[in-house]
């Protein structure tokens, strides 16, 4: 063997998840997740403050969490590319430890360790961790990636998680379904064929998507989805349980108190988890009461146990509306339970054994196996950016629009040009007229949603055309036509078809911040990046002597063993280690860390160290 190659800049796929997130890419035609920088292939999704201000992510802000709930951030991505609403922030009170501030354009931002942040910065924040892990692996800078949404995230969220991943300093190839990212690692590693239903059920949404695969061609049928049933939902199912056995002197207490309610938030999760493997969990929440400055140290604990029938009881209204969802998402592809030909199950709660039963007793099949349903968006996100990349033709993606485009009309509807589940590229025309005689502008409102009203949809922008001559409503029809890109893109054009005069406006990369605040983050998050990166360096420049160490080591064994079983393939492992020694004593004296990290991959793709 040579010198290590340089490689073409690295491309990485993102599951950017309510609870866990994680960064997978391609090396040798393999997909595999790439480890976080302590060792774990799943970064929890929380982000906090310590009491110094200084920020951790991840495992460091899980740990937090469980210390101080009021500082950290978990669960954001429920609410990212919201309107805030009354409604809205009442409802988060029961589910996440922190309060929902209405930002300067109404959207959705939260108040964590005394400081508000707009949920892009948080979303930020995770997606910078997810890139250093990244970048600590390819010993280089990685920026461009697919990362995967939910199915029914609407455009809103949408364009938010670009924006995030913009003040993280990545560049998105392509936005792709969680499902149907999930369809090709599994379509990839299990060689399915033919018509398959993806099961994902997150820790915030749940999500159903009906596709064909053949050939590597996957063609999504349809969609469907619940934005707001998630992992969470089942917690709160225990939470509820919990406060009802909290001591009445203390339940008032409890229920105002963020700190006691995340408590009891984890001593739920950790339950559930249990039951997904034993008959029974135990749980334990301690300094449960009223934890303001006015309290005079009165606490309660709470021990009890909770078997796994008795939380599937509790459970079984949200089991019921997954299946709702199941069904309503067949009926629309016209199909039934017998037309499916596999079940893939995605997300961390289709490991809980109801939702396995569940699936199973529905579709009178088990799902498909062999990989992590935690894994499985991630992996298929970075087959799909490998794709793009090397434009190999070996897979073909065939998505639909997950919600509808309309026109605003008179009276408060919206007449729908592109619908639901419609394969794109989409592209749809209808003529419209002018609402009165003698205008001389019209406004043309663009909304999505399934609604057949107006104020009950979301409001993507407006085109307005001008320079109109209206005497007669009837005289001057305007055509408006949606293009619908793959990306998600939509372009709406308007033309007088009596005179020719034209609008056209492109709705995308929209922003929920200020030019000046979006800077401002970006900088922010990029000395953050810097700062970490160079601590990292400095921990791979301590390590790698040891990985050496472990490969001088390594040859000596093959060394003996080629003597013991001589053969070509022996003689010629023993070669490229000690190739690849070589150069990794080179990257040492010249402080190359990208060398460094190539010599480490290479070194684990010949053999584990020991």
């Amino acid at each position: 063997m040579g010198t290590v190659r340089a490689a073409m800049e690295p491309v990485i796929g993102i599951d950017l998840g309510t609870t866990y997130s994680a960064v997978a890419t391609v090396e040798g035609g393999r997909p595999f997740v790439i480890p976080s920088r302590q060792g774990s292939r799943l970064t929890p999704s929380v982000v906090g403050f310590t009491a110094l201000g200084d920020r951790v992510v991840g495992e460091r802000a899980q740990i937090l969490g469980d210390e101080a709930p009021d500082r950290v951030a978990p669960a954001t991505k429920r609410y990212i590319g919201k309107r805030w609403t009354q409604e809205l922030a009442v409802a988060a009170k029961s589910v996440v430890p922190y309060p929902l501030i209405q930002g300067p354009s109404g959207e959705v931002r939260i108040k964590v360790a005394g400081r508000t942040m707009p949920l892009t910065q948080v979303s930020a924040m995770l997606l910078g961790e997810l890139k250093l892990d990244a970048e600590a692996h390819f010993g280089r800078s990685v920026q461009r990636c697919v990362i995967t949404v939910p199915a029914n995230f609407d455009d809103g969220q949408r364009q938010a998680t670009r924006e995030a991943a913009r003040i993280a300093g990545l560049d998105v190839m392509r936005m792709v379904n969680e499902p149907t990212a999930a369809a090709m690692a599994y379509g990839l590693v299990n060689a399915v064929r033919g018509r398959v239903l993806v099961f994902d059920l997150g820790g915030g949404t749940f999500d159903v998507s009906i596709l064909e695969m053949e050939n590597g061609v996957f063609e999504v049928r349809a969609t469907g989805g619940d934005p707001q049933l998630g992992g969470d939902d089942f917690d709160q199912c225990i939470v509820q349980w919990l406060l009802a056995q909290v001591p009445d002197l203390y339940r008032e207490a409890v229920l105002r108190d963020r700190i006691s309610m995340q408590r009891l938030r984890y001593a739920a999760e950790r339950a559930k988890r249990t039951l997904s493997d034993q008959p029974e969990a135990f749980l334990s929440a301690t300094e449960l009461g009223d934890h303001s400055e006015i309290n005079d140290g009165r606490f309660c604990q709470l021990d009890t146990a909770l078997t796994r029938e008795f939380f599937e009881s509790l459970a079984e209204p949200l089991s019921l509306r997954c299946l709702e969802v199941v069904q309503r998402t067949l009926a629309e592809a016209k199909l039934g339970p017998d037309d499916i030909e596999a079940v893939m199950l995605v997300g961390g709660m289709t490991r809980v054994p109801l939702v396995r039963k569940l699936v199973q007793q529905f579709f009178g099949r088990p799902a498909v196996a062999g990989l992590n349903p935690d894994e499985a968006v991630a992996l298929g996100a970075a087959v799909h950016a490998t794709e793009l990349v090397n434009r190999a033709g070996t897979t073909t993606l065939i998505d639909v629009a997950t919600h509808s485009l309309s026109v605003g009309v008179l009276g408060g509807t919206v007449r729908k040009l592109i619908t639901r589940n419609t394969p794109v590229p989409a592209v749809a025309r209808e003529l419209f007229l002018p609402n009165r005689a003698g205008q001389t502008s019209a406004r043309i409102p663009i909304f999505q949603g399934e609604s057949e009203w107006a104020d009950e949809s979301t409001r993507l922008g407006e085109l307005v055309l001008g320079d109109l001559t209206v005497e007669r409503r009837a005289d001057v029809p305007i055509e408006v036509t949606f293009e619908l890109s793959n990306e998600g893109t939509l372009s709406v054009r308007a033309v007088d078809t009596t005179t020719g005069i034209a609008e056209a406006i492109r709705i995308d990369a929209r922003t929920t911040l200020a030019p000046q605040e979006v800077d401002k983050l970006v900088k922010e998050q990029a000395d953050y990046a810097a700062s970490q990166a160079a601590k990292d360096k400095s921990q791979v420049m301590t390590a790698f002597p040891r990985v050496l160490d472990k490969a001088e080591r390594l040859v000596r064994i093959l060394e003996r063993s080629a003597e013991e079983n001589p053969s070509p393939e022996a003689d010629a492992v023993v070669g490229q280690v000690k190739a690849l020694l070589a150069q990794g004593r080179v990257a040492v004296k010249l402080a190359d860390t990208t060398q460094m990290a190539e010599v480490t991959r290479m070194l684990e793709s010949l053999v584990a160290l020991a």
